[in-house]
């Protein structure tokens, strides 16, 4: 059954916006233009520009601006385990040709990161070729449906072939899994006869548009609503799913109402626009009165809390509550903002030893359904606290100014 979850997809011009509203709140957001297109997950056949040893590392020429890192513990091949004397040398030299995938986009004048261990991901799977090992996530976890699916893989898998079970292949019919495989196959076997064919850099996959790789990687059963406002993405939309997810076919609406999508919708006491521009601001507002602050510098993210005219019983309780909420809106905000990296973060000061633990729990509990990895680490000595968020793109600020700039310069 579906869920109460809406994604809302909007498209005006080169800027596409993606909103995941969960409960009547907006708690994902994607924003991509044409400038700052993610190259994640992009395959290349590059040229290696220089094997750096003392760095264990060489830099690839992809094409892209900036030449591409790949460091000795991606180049290594599967199942080989690294030895004292191992080189980049022993695997790489000057001029030749290497297929890369990129793990990351390049940021602060670093260059992409790349790997030669390549994964195709699909609805249902990840191709992995050459690792020849079958994987089933984690979070699968009732027995017989993984029982069922290993049975399934091993009769269908080649020689050579890995694949890793998507979360999403749980109660999926056969016939869309063997798709997924035909779909996975033929892309490699594109890719092969690129690398085989083809000249240095040159790009051999990219990655899915954001509207079907986010309906790719979309959990079914919390979306009951998917409304797109752009026909020509509405089209794709309906055709991918028909093919791969049918179950999300009848979902799919197409928008065409004169007021912008963003404003028609809501998320909590305000409209999804309203929402996505206060994620664009220094400064958020707690219901309790209390403010959260936010600082994108170079070297991390540094968030403070301030208490503002918040009374709640005496100091203490008042600080513990304020933090409490600052905690969730601060997971929320750090989700929409997609803010990465180190994140410093300064609550309100606490007297008493036991409540540390209580508000660590509770920020656990609420970046525990980021689709980012996010670790926190706990309070230092100066009572702050750090945590670490997976930066795999820009950040939304970086993307709308981007954004803003290319609108400038087109006028």
């Amino acid at each position: 059954m579906a869920g109460a979850g809406k994604l809302l997809i909007d498209i005006d011009g080169d800027l596409t916006r993606i909103a995941e509203i969960t409960d009547g709140r907006l708690i994902g957001l994607t924003v991509v233009t044409t400038k700052s297109a993610s190259i994640a997950g992009n395959i290349y056949l590059g040229r290696v520009e220089r094997a750096a040893e003392q760095l264990a590392a060489a830099f690839i020429d992809i094409g892209q601006q900036r030449s591409g890192f790949l460091a000795l513990s991606e180049t290594r091949p599967l199942g080989r385990n690294p030895e004292k004397s191992e080189k980049i040398s022993n695997y790489l030299a000057e001029g030749d040709k290497v297929l890369v995938q990129v793990q990351r986009d390049g940021f602060e004048g670093k260059g992409p990161k790349l790997t030669t261990r390549l994964a195709l991901t699909g609805r249902t799977l990840v191709m992995t070729p050459g690792d020849g090992e079958i994987r089933i996530s984690r979070r699968i976890d009732d027995g017989a449906a993984r029982a069922r699916l290993a049975a399934l893989l091993e009769g269908l898998v080649e020689p050579g072939e890995g694949f890793i079970v998507r979360t999403a292949a749980a109660g999926v019919a056969e016939q869309y899994i063997r798709q997924d495989i035909d779909s996975l196959r033929e892309e490699w076997a594109a890719i092969e006869a690129g690398r085989d064919l083809g000249r240095p850099p040159s790009l051999l996959l990219a990655g899915a548009d954001p509207v079907l790789a986010c309906l790719r990687d979309l959990d079914c059963p919390a979306f009951g609503e998917i409304v797109i406002n752009d026909p020509a993405a509405f089209t794709r939309a309906r055709t991918y799913c028909q093919k791969l997810i049918p179950e999300l076919h009848e979902r799919l609406h197409h928008y065409q109402n004169i007021k912008p999508l963003f404003e028609s919708f809501q998320s909590g006491s305000d409209s999804v626009e309203a929402d996505v521009e206060a994620a664009l601001a220094e400064q958020v507002s707690l219901p309790s009165g209390g403010r959260v602050h936010f600082s994108e510098t170079p070297a991390l993210i540094a968030i403070d809390v301030d208490a503002g005219g918040t009374v709640r019983g005496g100091a203490e309780e008042t600080a513990l509550q304020t933090n409490l909420d600052a905690a969730d809106e601060i997971a929320r905000q750090i989700r929409l903002r997609n803010l990465g990296g180190l994140l410093v973060i300064d609550f309100v000061s606490m007297k008493r030893p036991a409540n540390q633990p209580k508000l660590l729990d509770r920020l656990k509990s609420a970046v525990s359904g980021d689709p980012v990895p996010v670790f926190v680490g706990g309070f230092t000595r100066f009572g702050l606290v750090e945590l670490t968020r997976k930066r795999q793109r820009a950040t939304l600020a970086e993307v709308m100014a981007s954004h803003i700039q290319g609108e400038g310069i087109d006028g």
